[in-house]
């Protein structure tokens, strides 16, 4: 079921809500996107967990709270979709800007999180982790956005076949044209207000309260500072765990991704 969502600082943006017949004794997961913010970017989370517990997948509102950061913002909106929703308390997970999000939305409504999961957090500050990216992804990423309807599956091929989307190489071109197909209407000016939002962020002067799973592709993982995934297991008592794949495991290696995250949900 798709719902639309308009939060109080104004807006609107939908969301897809999946419940089984029985979620058993599983609370709600849900998920926050990453910058661009397409919910659809889990559909396979969506099928694997769906089968067993209400999913939630937001998209991102482009209209961000007056005072607010973008990643304040985005927490507030996922707090509304909980609302409107009548979610009271889930686990929570976010990939990339998406970790920040989740973040914020801990501190601030804690008892509304019971447990989060940190998938692909930036490390923008460092170099070698910004480079990893490479123009394939502003590149690819605006071929993509652009390209007319009828030309999305040339386009993916052509971004497949020379392996030029950074964030996520190994991306298949049949997952490369449905990206093609739900980051269409990603709006400009709110996805680069995001990006510049994670600029100052820093993981290792962060304090929680809540647990935590830390998820990260492992060619991410090689290029992440000793310091902060040192931080990371600080914060949550437990090694990072790494799948294959560069910055969009859930996407490259659903397998391997779901079987990680169903072990931490179900056996944490």
């Amino acid at each position: 079921m798709i719902t639309v969502v308009r939060p109080p600082h104004g807006g609107s943006f939908p969301v897809t809500d999946q419940q089984p017949e029985s979620a058993g004794l599983h609370r709600p997961l849900v998920f926050v996107p990453g910058v661009g913010g397409p919910r659809d970017m889990y559909h396979h989370q969506i099928s694997e967990f769906g089968r067993d517990r209400r999913v939630v997948a937001t998209n991102l509102n482009a209209t961000i709270a007056r005072g607010a950061s973008p990643s304040e913002s985005a927490a507030r909106d996922v707090l509304a979709a909980m609302d409107a929703l009548g979610i009271e308390q889930a686990d929570v997970l976010g990939a990339s800007f998406g970790t920040t999000a989740v973040t914020r939305l801990a501190a601030l409504a804690p008892g509304r999180v019971a447990r989060m999961v940190w998938v692909a957090p930036p490390v923008v500050r460092h170099g070698p982790w910004r480079r990893m990216f490479g123009p394939g992804w502003l590149v690819g990423g605006a071929m993509m956005k652009y390209a007319p309807p009828d030309y999305h599956g040339q386009v993916a091929r052509f971004i497949h076949e020379r392996g030029m989307y950074g964030p996520e190489p190994e991306l298949g071109a049949h997952e490369l044209e449905l990206m093609a197909k739900r980051v269409s209407d990603v709006q400009v000016l709110p996805f680069v207000s995001r990006v510049l939002d994670l600029r100052d962020w820093d993981w290792r002067t962060l304090a929680i309260a809540h647990p935590v799973l830390v998820m990260q592709g492992g060619r991410e993982h090689a290029v992440t500072p000793p310091d902060v995934i040192a931080a990371w297991q600080r914060l949550s008592g437990r090694d990072v765990v790494i799948t294959p794949g560069h910055h969009m495991p859930y996407l490259s290696y659903p397998g391997e991704f779901n079987a990680a995250l169903r072990a931490y949900l179900d056996h944490s």
